[in-house]
Order: C-alpha cells, then sequence, then structure tokens
C-alpha cells in the first residue's frame, strides 16, 4: 500500500510544463486582464472600482456571485453567466497573486481515463506545493453561501505568506515525493 506522499507534485510534471504554453489560456489571460480595466470595474462590481484587488474587495465580490447566483451550476451553464463568472475568477486570482507573489498557471485538468482534457487557471505561490483555484473558490462559495468562504481561504494564504516571510522565504517543499521521467 502505498503512502499519501507518494505522487507527483503537478508542478513538476511534463503536463504542467506544457500547459503553460497553452495559446487558449494565454489567450484568456490577455482578455480577462482588459476586461479589468473596461468591464469589470465599470458592469460587474463598481462598488470595488476604488479598491481593486485588496482583501476587503473580495468580500464584496463573494457577495454579488451570491446575489447574481442562487446556486453554484447557474454560474456555469450558460455563456453569458460563465464569461461574467470567469471574470470573478481572474479578478480572484489576480487579487491574490498581487498580494502573495503569485503567477498565473495553467493547471491541466484529466478525464477519467487520465488523459489531459484541458486547462483551468491557477495561481502558483511560492510558499505552497499547491495552486490557489479561483474557479473553484467561486464554486464552493456558492455551494456554501456564506459570504465569507473566499476571505476565509485568503486569510489561510495570508498566514502562509506571512509565515514564508518570516522563515526567510525558502524554497517550496514539495511533500510529494515522486518523479516523472522526462523521456
Amino acid at each position: 500500500m502505498g503512502e499519501a506522499s507518494d505522487y507527483v507534485p503537478m508542478a513538476l510534471t511534463k503536463a504542467f510544463r506544457d500547459a503553460q504554453g497553452d495559446e487558449k489560456f494565454q489567450g484568456w489571460l490577455k482578455m480577462q486582464d482588459a476586461s479589468m480595466g473596461i468591464e469589470f470595474p465599470i458592469y460587474d462590481l463598481p462598488e470595488i472600482r476604488d479598491s481593486m484587488y485588496t482583501k476587503e474587495s473580495l468580500a464584496v465580490a463573494e457577495q454579488k456571485l451570491l446575489d447574481l447566483y442562487e446556486e453554484h451550476r447557474a454560474a456555469f451553464t450558460d455563456e453569458e453567466n460563465l464569461h461574467r463568472t470567469m471574470r470573478f475568477a481572474y479578478y480572484i486570482g489576480e487579487t491574490y497573486r498581487q498580494a502573495f507573489e503569485g503567477r498565473w498557471v495553467a493547471i491541466p485538468t484529466r478525464g477519467p481515463d487520465g488523459e489531459v482534457t484541458g486547462t483551468q487557471p491557477g495561481i502558483q505561490v511560492p510558499f505552497r506545493e499547491d495552486f490557489i483555484r479561483p474557479v473553484e473558490q467561486i464554486r464552493s462559495a456558492l455551494v456554501r453561501r456564506s459570504g465569507k468562504q473566499i476571505n476565509r481561504v485568503y486569510g489561510h494564504a495570508e498566514r502562509d505568506y506571512n509565515q514564508w516571510i518570516e522563515d526567510g522565504r525558502p524554497e517550496v517543499r514539495y511533500i510529494g515525493t515522486l518523479r516523472e521521467n522526462d523521456d
């Protein structure tokens, strides 16, 4: 029987490295970045126009998502909702990226057969193995409906980031002990 740490960390896989050049992902990033200066603070969330990318603005964003969608599936059902939801995902991710020295990454998704089927956007931070996944944060916020979910997760990242700084900014320690062959 294997150990819980018997896995290859996603950031160390060939699939992850290959996904970073995905043209669709790169195009999505550019489109979302542009919408942050035009669409998002004017039409989606004008309440945060003067406090973009702050911890406090995440609570406003989460409440707006709760007001827009009565349940999590609605955020992803039609094209208009999906595009709006992805603007919120970008906003949430960009808030983390700016606060915690992160970078946008394309996280490979796999089908039931284990083959890569696409990517999802995420933020890689220098102090933890796992990624911040804004779409999953939206889904969780819409399922739990507490109005505090996204800020709760942000608080955990903030604590970990501050500890990482206090510890002298060490390299990420991967818990997964397996590594891929680069054949």
